[in-house]
Formats: C-alpha cells, structure tokens, sequence
C-alpha cells in the first residue's frame, strides 16, 4: 500500500503531504524537478553572485524528505534555473510555456512509475496529475486531487469580472485566457479524482458549485512556528510609523488594485504600506504608487521574517485564495491581520486579532485599515493573540489530517 506523489517545485503544503506518507511507511515516491541538498546549496552560496539567488533556492530543500524515495529531474531543472538567472525573473516572457514544460515532465515521470506494483495510489495536484490520474484509473488504482486554490472554473468567472473593472491595472501583452486545453485538462483531473484535499472551506465550496457530489477532506495547512516567530517585544508604548505589510503576487487576484485605493481614502496618519512580491500588474501602477505605500521585490524567507517582524498589521483582501500560507507566516510572527473572507473565516482571523472583510467591499477595507489606525495602543495584545492563532494550525495537524484522509484509498 503505497502512493506515489509529485509537484514540479516542491513547497511546503506538497513537502508535508509527502512526509504525512513517508511517515506512515506509504510512500512510493515524491515526484519534484529538483530538491537541493545542503550541500550543494553551500557549495552554490561560495559562488560569486549567487547568494541571493541561492537563498531563494533554500526554499525548495526539505531535510525531513532527504532519506525518502524521490524521483528528480535535476539536470533538467538546473538548466531551466541558470537560463532564468542568467536572463533575470523578469525576462522571463514566456513563464506560462516554461511552467507548463516542467508540469509535462512532472506528468510523464508520475505516469511511468504509476505502473509499479506497488503504488495503490496517485496523488497528484493541479496541472500536474492528469496523465498519471489516466494510468492509475486504467489501472484500477486511487486518484488522490491537491487543491491548494479554488477550483478554476469559479476562478474564470471571477477573473472575467476583474479584467473588466480592472483593466487599466493589468500588464500589457499578457494574455489571461488560459486556453482551451488548459481548461480541459483541470476538469477532467477533478472527474478522475476519487478523493479532493482541500485546505479550506472556502476551496470546497468552489468545488461544490460544480461537482456538489465530490468527495472532499479538509486540511488546513500548518506553519513552521519555530522559523516564522514574533520579533523581541516592543517599547511600552508604540513609536514610529504604523507600518501595514502585504506579501505575494502583487496582482488583481490578490485584490491589490483595492487595497491602493482604500490607502488613498483611509488617509493614516503616520502611516506605511510595504508591498512584497513579484509585480504583476501595469508598470503605469508602479509608478503611480500613492504617497505612503512602497514596493519591495520577492525575497527568501529569512528576509520576509524581517519584514514581518518591522511590520504592525499584515493585510491581504484577495479575491481568490485557498489558505495563504503568507497569512499564517505573518499571524505567526505575531501580525494582526486584516483579510478578506476568501483567505480566512473567523476560526483563523477572530475579533481579538483581526479583521475580515467581504472581497471586494471597498468601504469595508478603508474602515478596517482605519480601525487598526485608530488602535495603535491595542496591537501588542493583538500581536500575541495572532500568535496563538498560528500555533492552532502546525503542520504535525496537517499531516495527521492528511493521513486520515487517504487511508481509505490506500
């Protein structure tokens, strides 16, 4: 009774999944492009140039998975890498057929060891898991769907909104169809899923609206409590600036377009906005940064830890989530948070910590960042009850969950 499960990067919701089987004694393999060891992110950190780069690498590595079974294309990965740090991230103008590349290998690997007699399951995610769903199905063999979002067909409605009331934000030349085939291939790997891991409700509740009899597990995703912690405490009472920090794709999805205008009609006083994440929206955007909010470009965790711990409040008011593990990092390292409802419920984001917000009400959002404005003497009490918050959610939880839900299919 094994499963074998791949992801082409690897990130930490697919690291802990496959550690749930390793765990257990059921894992066959996990599938992933390149997993570097310490030593060779050492090695790499000598070079000249390369640390910054090497940093952002580090990210991939998981030593609870050293010793598991694990299926690489190493060589492969590490040509695609050098070609796009050699170009620079943002140089990179066909991302989407870079990406799906990589997902093709991913499928064709997880498709050749699907055969092996051992493997009673496959546990695949999005874009990735069609091909091997085909063979294990044809091999009477589980189909096990890892939905880290919600589900594409309710994201193409909301994303047909967007680009209409968002326009002028978005970058020009890109193309958000999706294509066709792109689509096809989504609903056709939710149809062979026997078993649907979610890790939240609002996620299942994407996929209910069109396959209501799915059979779905929640899962909620953990945080590593000792890597994402609170800075030392502050001075009695607070000083400086109150300093709001977004991390991610800096995008409509993320519901940015909103936050920069209900900056501008919230009007703080003594106030900042740091936003941290590859820009994808219009450089016109950029430049027209109103005064108070500043952009800063996607870093390695150490660095996103230190902006956590500089910051107050962490807000994200996305349109389209699953659990954003940026939101659990920041509640970790004791932010107060200010989120819209498809990130987080008030099981995660309560009265005591934070405020949520319905996506896309706008007065909403200006009246919550007003409300931390106007208790600034409060956020020390609220810093500690986030905390609290994150300590709920470990990934030892996620795992267990996990496991849990498998079992029946395995």
């Amino acid at each position: 009774m094994t499963i074998l499960i791949g992801h082409p990067t690897g990130n930490p919701n697919a690291h802990h999944a496959a550690l749930a089987h390793f765990e257990t004694g059921r894992l066959a393999a996990f599938c992933v492009a390149w997993m570097p060891g310490a030593l060779t992110l050492q090695a790499l950190e000598r070079l000249p140039g390369l640390r910054p780069w090497t940093q952002r690498l580090a990210r991939r590595r998981f030593a609870p998975l050293a010793d598991a079974p694990l299926v690489q294309g190493r060589w492969r990965e590490i040509r695609r890498l050098h070609g796009r740090y050699v170009r620079g991230d943002d140089e990179c103008v066909d991302q989407e057929r870079v990406d799906q590349e990589r997902n093709d290998w991913l499928m064709r690997t997880m498709r050749r060891h699907a055969g092996a007699k051992a493997v009673t399951a496959v546990h695949g995610y999005e874009d990735c898991a069609l091909w091997p769903f085909e063979e294990a199905r044809r091999r009477g063999r589980a189909c096990i769907y890892d939905m880290p979002i919600g589900y594409y067909p309710a994201w193409r409605e909301r994303q047909a909104a967007l680009v209409r009331d968002y326009a002028e934000w978005l970058p020009a030349g890109v193309d958000i169809s999706g294509g066709d085939v792109r689509i096809a291939r989504k609903q056709r790997e939710m149809e062979l899923a026997d078993l649907v891991l979610v890790p939240s409700v609002f996620t299942e509740e994407t996929i209910r609206r069109f396959m209501p009899n799915k059979t779905i597990a929640l899962a909620p995703y953990g945080v590593d409590l000792n890597f994402w912690t609170p800075p030392p405490p502050p001075p009695a009472e607070p000083t400086g600036k109150l300093r709001f920090v977004f991390a991610g794709q800096i995008s409509i999805r993320k519901g940015i377009p909103d936050l920069i205008k209900a900056w501008t009609q919230a009007a703080l006083p003594d106030a900042e906005l740091e936003l941290v994440g590859p820009w994808q929206m219009s450089a016109a955007a950029l430049a027209a940064l109103p005064p108070g909010i500043v952009h800063r470009p996607a870093t390695d965790a150490i660095h996103l830890r230190q902006h956590y711990q500089a910051a107050d409040v962490f807000v994200l008011p996305s349109y389209f989530e699953g659990l954003p593990l940026a939101l659990l990092e920041a509640m970790a390292c004791g932010l107060p948070a200010l989120v819209s409802d498809v990130c987080a419920r008030p099981d995660i984001v309560n009265e005591a910590c934070g405020r949520v917000v319905a996506a896309g009400d706008l007065d909403a959002l200006v009246e919550g960042l007003r409300w931390f404005g106007a208790r600034r003497d409060s956020l020390a009490a609220m810093a500690g009850e986030a905390r609290q918050q994150a300590e709920l959610f470990s990934w030892v939880r996620y795992r267990r969950l996990v496991t849990q839900a498998v079992l029946p299919y395995v």
